[in-house]
């Protein structure tokens, strides 16, 4: 696992961004979350937690083509939380504007302005950010819609459930997704990270070649989902269900069989051809999925301390 102070560089976000390299400005998580992490981590039913977890990401790319198509990389996913933590300010601030997208994403290494104008765009037709009024003239303010609340509502869901097997503050946050004052914290908290610099690959270093490719992750999430040990995935199969091209997954998983983290099954009497998770991406899958359950778990406590009496 990498720490804090390790370098990494990262790959060609679009074809208008020149590749670029990662500042690392935090560390990947405080003395206490890396405990509650190693807490959450050791768990005996933290491997079904966190497999469990897996199937339902998976399956709610497989079920909505609008998801699949607009967030399927850590790029497009990481520009639409910044989109509802800057919809989330209120009035007198600045808020979410096409400007200030683009400069928030240039300085943390996002996506180029071309990339965020590509997905404002698209977020315009599928009626995901509409245009607000605003006293001034001068400023063009953007809101999201509950469209795209509810998209990332559906995925903070599966999330908090997952969490909620281990901590109380899964179920806490579960009951509070409606509550927009709760919400704009708990945002802003996940957020936070990302503004700091940290990156999920920081921690997981092997999943870099899953996670800076379109629907990269969301193949490595299917792969974790079937096991080590469950019948072989066939490219074909993972393009049909995550609408990616197959020639685009073949390159994919060939990076991540010569990375050790994939194996090539091309026997047909053990199901092949087709591809298994390695325990290496395991293990990482794993790391990753305890990680993000403790942002979450930071995240709702952020949200209750923001909207408690008082």
């Amino acid at each position: 696992m990498m720490l804090a102070g390790v370098p990494a560089t990262r790959v060609r976000e679009s074809d208008d961004a020149p590749p670029l390299a990662a500042v690392r400005t935090d560390p990947a998580l405080s003395a206490e979350e890396e405990a509650e992490r190693s807490r959450l981590h050791a768990r005996p039913d933290f491997p079904g937690i966190a497999r469990a977890a897996a199937a339902k990401l998976c399956a709610s790319y497989r079920h909505d083509r609008l998801l699949s198509r607009l967030m399927n990389d850590r790029g497009r996913l990481t520009l639409m939380s910044l989109m509802i933590d800057l919809h989330f300010e209120p009035p007198e601030a600045q808020g979410l504007t096409s400007g200030r997208l683009k400069a928030e994403a240039a300085a943390l290494d996002i996506c180029s302005p071309g990339r965020v104008s590509a997905v404002l765009a698209a977020c315009r037709l599928f009626g995901l950010v509409a245009s607000a009024p605003d006293d001034d003239r001068r400023r063009r303010r953007l809101v999201v819609t509950d469209r795209l609340l509810d998209l990332h509502r559906e995925r903070w869901a599966v999330m908090l459930e997952a969490l909620a097997s281990a901590v109380p503050e899964g179920a806490e946050g579960l009951a509070r997704l409606r509550d927009e004052a709760f919400l704009a914290a708990y945002v802003g908290a996940l957020v936070e990270p990302i503004r700091a610099g940290w990156r999920p690959v920081f921690d997981v270093p092997s999943l870099e070649l899953f996670v800076e490719r379109d629907g990269g992750l969301i193949l490595a999430f299917a792969l974790f989902e079937n096991g080590g040990a469950g019948a072989p995935l066939s490219a074909a199969e993972l393009a049909r269900s995550y609408k990616l091209s197959r020639s685009h997954i073949v390159d994919i998983l060939q990076q991540a069989v010569e990375a050790g983290l994939v194996r090539r099954i091309e026997d047909r009497a053990q199901g092949g051809p087709g591809f298994l998770a390695r325990p290496a991406l395991v293990d990482a899958m794993e790391m990753l999925l305890a990680t993000a359950l403790v942002r979450q778990a930071r995240a709702v406590r952020r949200g209750l301390a923001a909207t408690a009496p008082g």
